[in-house]
């Protein structure tokens, strides 16, 4: 293992170093902001909910946003795919992907837009829509495609990846030399360790690295039937519990549950992005039998891929909704409209 992460260390150094001497080209989509919303570390940071608060802030603000994602899994047989134009969902599930489903869901006026070329699927947006921000859904890798600020997200319970690049850790490269690359961080999930590790988060980024840094919490909103109906959270207090996801970092999504105060809680864990089948769903069943939950709780991210006509009475998906707790996010976008009120007040 050792020597295969030393390998991806050189690979993608190399890559890096050919970006950063200008010998791979860079291209860029004219007339449009593209924010990127990325990490260093593999999964768990809570890519999914920020990407959707930052969309739906930037559109507050009067931008013509559109977000572009490669739709990691998806199968489709033709790119850039428009999973959504704002209005109505054209792709499904297994088209599009997981993520631009849910972003296709939770977001309105937003065009969503599939593609494993994000130039491509940044021209797209232009062209159809006329946009003028572009938030890319997990491209800060992705150093082909030009962009005017990268937000990284750090996960507070594993900020560094366990200082090992992939398959030893969960480093997608370097960190320090990937960080100098960020335009500003925001520290994801601080309400899942203490303030003392969030404050020694800050200070690193902050002193070594010189770049804003945010704190962000993923808080519960409510509890869902299959039908989206609300159910009130203390429902959860002193029951038995089973969970369910196929997520990078299953642990978060259960201490984000032990903060409902269950009395019991079991686990069934998947692959990241696993595409549920029957056989599955009977596993969860008998699983939930056996403890005798009183209730099967699911994420957002996993109910898009179960089976459309399934039925579980005692089935329900928590909804997490991504809440800034320190914003130092955007600071020069909201100073230029704060210029441009005051101008438009003064005309």
């Amino acid at each position: 293992m050792r020597i295969l992460s030393f390998i991806y260390y050189l690979i993608t150094s190399l890559r890096n170093f050919l970006y950063d001497k200008g010998i791979f080209r860079v291209k860029r989509v004219p007339g449009v902001e593209i924010i990127c919303i990325g990490n260093i570390t593999v999964g768990g940071t809570g890519k999914t909910p920020a990407v959707q608060y930052f969309s739906k802030r930037l559109q507050k603000m009067g931008r013509k946003v559109a977000v572009v994602s490669r739709g990691y899994r998806g199968k489709r047989k033709r790119e850039p795919l428009l999973v959504s134009d704002g209005r109505e969902i054209f792709a499904t599930t297994r088209e599009s992907g997981d993520e631009p489903f849910l972003h296709a869901l939770n977001l309105h006026k937003i065009p969503i837009i599939v593609s494993s070329n994000r130039y491509k699927g940044c021209l797209f947006a232009k062209k159809h829509f006329n946009v003028d921000t572009i938030i890319l859904d997990d491209g800060f890798q992705h150093r082909k495609l030009g962009r005017n600020r990268d937000i990284v997200l750090i996960d507070a319970t594993n900020p560094f990846g366990w200082g090992q690049l992939l398959p030893l850790g969960m480093l997608r490269e370097d960190f320090k030399k990937a960080a100098k690359r960020a335009s500003e961080f925001i520290i994801t999930k601080s309400d899942l360790v203490s303030e003392r590790e969030v404050e020694r988060i800050k200070k690193y980024l902050k002193k070594k690295l010189n770049k804003e840094v945010s704190t962000a919490k993923h808080g519960v909103t409510s509890l869902c039937d299959l039908k989206g109906n609300a159910k009130p959270l203390f429902w959860i207090k002193d029951k038995r519990v089973l969970l369910f996801s196929g997520l990078a970092n299953p642990l978060n999504f259960e201490k984000t549950v032990i903060s409902l105060e269950p009395s019991y809680i079991e686990r069934v864990d998947f692959m990241d992005h696993h595409n549920f089948k029957k056989k599955d769903i009977e596993l969860i069943q008998k699983r939930a039998e056996s403890m005798q939950a009183s209730y099967i709780i699911t994420t957002e991210k996993d109910l898009v891929k179960l089976p459309r006509d399934l039925s579980i009475n005692n089935l329900f998906v928590l909804k997490i909704e991504f809440t800034l707790l320190e914003d130092n996010s955007l600071k020069d976008l909201e100073e230029i409209k704060k210029w441009l009120l005051m101008i438009k007040w003064f005309l």
